[in-house]
């Protein structure tokens, strides 16, 4: 069977058979899992950080960059690799994050160095930036449009069973089997994934199939996003600022540049757009404010409160539980009303979650920890899905994967800058010091700092959402 063939004659007769499609219970099958894989290799570092950082005694910078980096792989790849799935077809590039993914993870588990360890976890970075792209888009052109936000609550809500999962099967691989058996747990379903696409998904959806590529702009993007992401965990010295204005400067290059080629890997004049917009900078906020929460949370049971990786683990998955759950039935309401008006008010539910956490202490009860990450998981779940659905549904088919891949970027890069400023604070505050007993009321300090500024992130995120719910522009069908 020619595939491209195939994706042409589906693009031809969209109008008939989305609805089939949107039936294709292996599409919903593959997506999901996807979700699931790209959740739980999210989140399962977070449990194991501490084990890892004993293993190859780090500092606790270093310790923070071993997650960070995965972050920033994804911030840089996910904008180009929208337009590569354009272009090649989704189902390809689909079908090459997964297999990255399997050959990161082993290789993560045989690492006997931070330093590659840290390799390795940009090698995942790089694949979930791919399946995130994919998986969404695909999810976007396989249903019809009064079914879209169904869709993406569903596999969302599968996103935020694989961070259960991450911190629950994480914290018991991690003590009892140490913290390499986190990155081979994946690898079976990765290998299903594949074998159920290949088998029993005919489609191929490709769009930009005459598009050349734009190797220039997405090497200045890159490297604008590598000096913005470094620099502002170093940004308290003279060389991080440096790095923090030259990202300014490629970025303004980066948007001139779009504007001036015939195929841009991102179209500028989508910004004009105010869902969009509005949209995709409340995404990234969201994500700055609520992203460090699981690592401060982490770190103050395993550290402070003495708690060992696998309770700390069934303790974290309460967020994602509730995540999942919220996520769900946001998801489905955003087909039915406002979906900026359900992201604002989950907003405000994860902006009380943080003001929680920022008094946080040594005598801070376990009970009004587990009520603040469930605050988190119910506000961002009310966020996430509404907002998917508002940035995807913005334009038609031919800008699915760019749309996609927006969302992803921008909610990476507020994740990366989440963590950067967690490193910093951690930098200024502890310095290279280790985390053990007697610098733990510098933990304590530099928690409590960087809830404040996340919470302050998280107010700006509400404002935009806001200002957003009075755009003009409608959500466009799929033509």
């Amino acid at each position: 069977m020619d595939l491209k063939s195939e994706g042409t004659k589906y693009i031809e007769i969209n109008s008939k058979n989305k609805d089939t499609l949107s039936k294709n219970k292996y599409i919903l099958i593959i997506t999901s899992l996807s979700y699931f894989l790209c959740g739980f290799s999210v989140s399962v570092i977070s449990v194991a950080l501490p084990s890892i950082a004993m293993d190859f005694e780090v500092s606790a910078v270093a310790q923070n960059w071993i997650a960070m980096i995965f972050f920033l792989a994804i911030a840089i790849f996910s904008l180009p690799f929208g337009k590569i799935a354009a272009k090649f077809g989704l189902k390809k590039i689909f079908y090459l994050g997964l297999i990255l993914l399997i050959l990161a993870s082993f290789g993560a588990s045989i690492s006997n160095s931070a330093e590659i360890l840290i390799v390795f976890r940009a090698l995942q970075g790089l694949s979930i930036a791919i399946l995130n792209v994919s998986t969404l888009a695909i999810v976007v052109e396989s249903m019809p449009l009064s079914e879209r936000g169904k869709g993406i609550g569903i596999i969302t809500s599968i996103a935020y069973i694989g961070l259960i999962a991450a911190n629950s099967i994480g914290g018991f691989l991690t003590y009892n089997f140490g913290w390499r058996s986190v990155f081979l747990v994946v690898i079976p379903l990765l290998i299903l994934t594949i074998i159920i696409t290949y088998f029993k998904v005919p489609n191929e959806w490709t769009f930009l199939k005459k598009d050349k590529f734009d190797y220039v702009g997405a090497l200045i993007f890159a490297v604008a996003i590598s000096c913005l992401t470094y620099g502002f965990t170093i940004m308290h010295t003279l060389n991080g600022m440096v790095l923090l204005i030259i990202s300014i400067i490629l970025f303004l290059i980066f948007g001139k540049w779009q504007t001036k080629i015939d195929y841009p890997i991102f179209p500028v004049k989508i910004l004009k757009n105010r869902r969009f917009t509005f949209g995709s900078v409340t995404a990234f906020l969201c994500s700055f404010a609520t992203f460090v929460i699981i690592y401060i949370v982490d770190y103050h049971l395993q550290y402070i409160k003495g708690i060992d990786p696998q309770t700390t683990g069934l303790i974290l998955m309460l967020a994602p539980l509730a995540m999942a759950i919220s996520t769900f039935f946001a998801g489905r309401l955003s087909d039915r009303i406002n979906p900026q008006l359900i992201s604002s008010s989950g907003l405000a539910i994860a902006f009380i979650s943080l003001v929680i956490l920022s008094l946080l202490d040594q005598t801070t009860p376990i009970i009004v920890i587990i009520i603040a990450i469930i605050l988190e998981g119910i506000g961002y779940g009310m966020f996430v899905s509404p907002n998917t659905n508002i940035v995807v549904s913005s334009f038609s088919s031919k800008l699915a994967s760019i749309a996609s891949a927006t969302v992803s970027t921008t909610r990476v890069i507020g994740e990366t800058l989440s963590l950067g400023m967690f490193t910093v604070v951690f930098a200024i505050i502890m310095g290279s010091l280790q985390i053990i007993p007697e610098h733990f009321h510098l933990l304590i300090v530099s928690s409590n700092i960087v809830c404040i500024l996340a919470g302050i992130g998280c107010l700006f995120g509400i404002l935009f959402s806001l200002i957003g719910i009075n755009s003009k522009e409608g959500i466009v069908s799929k033509k």
